[in-house]
Parts: C-alpha cells; structure tokens; sequence
C-alpha cells in the first residue's frame, strides 16, 4: 500500500487554522496552551481523515424516489465534501481522479471565490466523480441557497430541469447555476477568457459585486 502525501494549497490551510495559536505574553496560560495543541491535533486527524480516498461504495441504478430508506442513510453516512459550508453554498464538480479537486482546478475555484469575496469556508465542496448522490439528497444533507454545478447537467444531478448554462435557475428554496467546466476556464485563450467572462457576469449578479 502507497502512503501518499497530501499537499495541502494554500487557501485549506488558511481555513483549517483560522485562529492564532500565538497569545500575548501577558496572556500565556499552560493550560490554553495545551488546549490549543489538543484541539489542533483534533483537527489534523480530522482533515486527514476527510481527505482519505473513499472506499468503493454499493451502487444502485434506483432514483433517490425509490431508494430504500437503508441505502440513503449509508449514502449520506459515507458522503465526503470539502468546507464549512458557512454561506450555506454547494459547489458541484465532477474530477474522477481527486478526492475533491484536482489542483489546477482547486486554485481558479479559489481565485473565483475570493473575487466574490468567499473562501473555501463559505461552501461545501461537493466532487460527484468519485461518489453517487442526486442533488435532493445533496440539499437534504446541506440545506443551500445556491448550487453552483461544474460540467454536470440535470441528468447528473437526477432532477427533471433544462440544463441551461449561466443562467440562474430557481429550485424550491435554493438556486441552481449550470456552469462549464473549471479546466475550460484554464488558460489565456479567447474560448476560456470567455467561459470566465460568462461565469463572472452572472455571479456579479448572484452576489451583486
């Protein structure tokens, strides 16, 4: 069995370790400090933990509809995303080879996301390439106001709506954006300064930048 190393980019880090381990000298407290490294430790095994591949899971070719209540609690018990979710926002990709996303990707998705001034933080990254979920069953277990989706169509998600890109589709209480792929965005070329320019035009509109 390999041991890879995982190589965290930077904008993980930052939100693994949001507050200051350093406190004044006026304020040092043996205890706080071995509370601080206990919950520090916790937190590290836990990331690890998440990041770990995920074990093939049992699929089923039957719709969320006619899912049997046991396989939609194991469905939801084994299902990984990336983020805190603090703006209640889903961000679906598909990237069969990453546990979340592939690291070329991962930057621009930040980069898009500081620009609409979030972090990695404010959502729940959500990679359908390596586990099955519709996106119902994604909202019954992240309640969202908005699902950003990367180069998947309805059928993907197992919902009966148009796939129209770009345009902000209402969804019950949530709000749906189809969107291309993050790689057709990579680049200097016209093609992905103009997926870019089509993302970023709506999204202005979505957080009124």
């Amino acid at each position: 069995m390999n041991d890879n190393k995982t190589i965290l980019p930077p904008a993980v880090l930052v939100s693994l370790f949001k507050d200051s381990l350093v406190l004044p000298e006026n304020k040092i407290n043996p205890t706080q400090i071995e509370a601080e490294n206990a919950n520090l430790a916790e937190t590290q095994e836990a990331f690890a933990n998440k990041n770990k591949k995920k074990e093939p899971s049992i699929e089923s070719d039957n719709n969320e509809e006619g899912a049997a209540p046991e396989e939609v609690i194991e469905a939801l018990t084994n299902f990984k995303y990336l983020g805190d979710h603090h703006k209640k926002i889903v961000v679906l990709v598909s990237d069969p080879a990453s546990v979340y996303l592939n690291e070329a990707d991962f930057i621009l998705l930040t980069s898009i996301l500081n620009a609409c001034r979030l972090t990695i933080a404010d959502i729940a990254l959500v990679n359908l390439g390596n586990q099955k979920a519709g996106l119902h069953q994604i909202l019954n277990l992240l309640p969202s106001k908005l699902v950003i989706a990367f180069e998947l169509d309805s059928k993907a998600l197992k919902i009966k709506l148009p796939t129209q890109l770009y345009k902000v589709i209402p969804l019950g209480e949530n709000n749906l954006l189809f969107s291309k792929s993050l790689a057709s965005m990579q680049g200097t070329d016209i093609a992905a300064k103009q997926e870019k320019a089509k993302l970023w035009a709506v999204l202005k509109q979505i957080f009124q930048l």
